[in-house]
């Protein structure tokens, strides 16, 4: 799964608890937390014919994973 997956299922989630509350202040910030996820999604790279990211998809970016967590 690539980061802009990993963001749509998390705005996902969130909609579905926004949608499971009956607080309306609760719903509020669950879905303040969907607009963000789906925020931080990448737009499609232009004038590439898609290589690059099928490469990145197979092969990852041999970056190391990032100590910090949210």
């Amino acid at each position: 799964m690539n980061n802009n997956d990993e963001f749509r299922a998390n705005a996902a989630e969130c909609q579905r608890m926004a949608d499971s509350t009956q607080d309306a202040g609760d719903r509020k910030r669950w879905l303040k937390m969907a607009d963000n996820w789906l925020r931080m999604i990448m737009p499609a790279r232009r004038g590439n014919d898609g290589r690059f990211d099928a490469a990145e998809r197979s092969h990852g970016t041999h970056q190391a994973k990032a100590g910090a967590t949210h």
